[in-house]
């Protein structure tokens, strides 16, 4: 994929996705670009490379709970 078409395809996705939903995007784009491929979807997306890094992070560790959009522990601490 070149990156205008890259970039036609962030730009109708990034009103419809969560913010992790499209990091995941982007990273399942990113690795099957291959080397280089980072740099590339980063850029047609115009967010940083490590946001695009944090993705390919979350989609290598193991899925969350069914439903789940944090794992245990995560988020704001109790008062």
């Amino acid at each position: 994929m070149d990156v205008e078409s890259l970039r036609a395809k962030y730009r109708m996705l990034s009103g419809r996705l969560d913010e992790r939903s499209l990091r995941l995007c982007l990273a399942s784009d990113a690795m099957a670009l291959g080397r280089g491929g980072i740099t590339r979807v980063a850029e047609a997306a115009g967010v940083s490379r490590t946001t695009v890094y944090a993705g390919v992070r979350e989609l290598k560790a193991p899925a969350l709970e069914r439903g789940a959009a944090r794992a245990a522990g995560e988020g704001k601490a109790r008062i």
